[in-house]
């Protein structure tokens, strides 16, 4: 059968995700410019719309089939090789579907600006593709990659697949330039057909959901929170006390509906900002992690230099949601919600999912 880039063969290896993008997520992009299809140079820390950047290995070409590696391993062996042009043809197919939404749509390889213009003729891509056959973004970033042999015209170094969700970073200077900032990571990417109605979806689900400042509106709906997570209003974290109720807070809303709160307050000194209180109504469609990247933002710019909040030892799922949200571990205070308990706290002494409540965890996210 003659080669064909469109389609997937069945049992293709699938890619596994071995840690090498976990420092991308919130961070702002370099002054690199990458020649598009179209000729213009495009300085990618100059993004002043949100945008999708996906990236590729290397796109195939209709009846030449890849060459042997440079240890005699079949292109399809690799994981997460084969499928660029699926890939890229989600893209294609979903474009009025992002434009719709105000998001922008760039494609991203190592390959020549002429392999890609071909490519994007052939195959009607309506967006431009980038160019980093110098590497200076692959370099500058530490993108994941592996060597290949391919075209003459193009390097041997190929970025692995993944895809980025990028927005221009909230300044504390509004006068100050505007630098674009990755918000999201998808990394690994498989299927590679389907990373375009995953990266669709999640825009969708993000797009539905708005942050505000708390108003006078949002009092009632604050302090029913945090009798529903809380037990009342006052909070305990690291021994401190904190009438929630009373801090400055974040709301999400959908179509105009409270459906989460994030609580916080700017440390004195305004070099840390504790996330108080995390909940909402609407669970697995990204309404924490938009209140969180909400929080970042407002303590970035206040200058703080890094957000923090705690959790208890049981709370497991948060546990698990904070890490995929790229938040570390930063410190564990051993047995703390006792005196917690010993000042008043109706903190119960097994947590819902059946373990000791004795700890709190601390998380942080450093803010560059």
């Amino acid at each position: 059968m003659p080669h064909d880039p469109t389609q997937l063969p069945a049992n293709l290896p699938v890619p596994k995700d071995d840690g090498a993008c976990l420092h991308l997520r919130r961070s702002l992009l370099p002054s690199i410019s990458l020649t598009a299809t179209s000729g213009e140079s495009i300085n990618l820390a100059s993004l002043t719309s949100p945008t999708v950047l996906f990236f590729y290995p290397r796109t195939g070409v209709p009846g030449r089939a890849p060459s042997l590696g440079f240890h005699g391993e079949e292109w399809d062996s690799i994981p997460g090789a084969r499928g660029c042009t699926p890939q890229s043809c989600g893209f294609r197919d979903l474009y009025s579907q992002f434009t719709a939404l105000g998001v922008r749509v760039l494609g991203v390889s190592t390959n020549a600006t002429s392999h890609q213009r071909e490519f994007k003729e052939r195959m009607h891509v309506p967006f431009e593709l980038l160019s980093d056959s110098r590497l200076e973004l692959t370099r500058a970033l530490r993108l994941p990659t592996f060597e290949f042999p391919t075209e003459p015209e193009n390097p041997t170094t190929l970025i692995a697949r993944m895809a980025w969700y990028v927005e221009p970073d909230t300044q504390a200077d509004s006068s100050a330039p505007t630098t674009a900032r990755i918000r999201k990571v998808w990394y690994p990417v498989f299927p590679p057909n389907e990373n375009a109605t995953n990266v669709l979806a999640w825009l969708k689900r993000r797009s539905e959901v708005h942050t505000v400042r708390r108003e006078a509106r949002h009092d009632a709906f604050v302090r029913d929170e945090l009798t529903k997570h809380w037990a009342g209003t006052q909070i305990w974290s690291r021994n401190v006390g904190y009438d929630a109720d009373r801090l400055p807070a974040l709301v999400a809303e959908r179509d105009g509906v409270p459906i989460g709160l994030c609580t916080y307050e700017i440390l004195p000194g305004r070099a840390q900002c504790e996330v108080v209180t995390l909940s909402t109504r609407d669970e697995g469609r990204g309404v924490g992690e938009r209140l969180l990247d909400a929080a970042a933002d407002i303590a970035r710019a206040a200058c703080c230099w890094r957000i923090f909040l705690t959790t208890t030892n049981d709370n497991i799922r948060a546990i698990g949601f904070y890490q995929r949200c790229g938040w570390t571990l930063a410190a564990i205070h051993k047995g703390i919600v006792e005196d917690a308990r010993r000042r008043g706290a109706p903190i119960p002494k097994i947590g819902p999912s059946g373990l000791p409540v004795r700890d709190e965890i601390e998380f942080e996210l450093s803010l560059p």
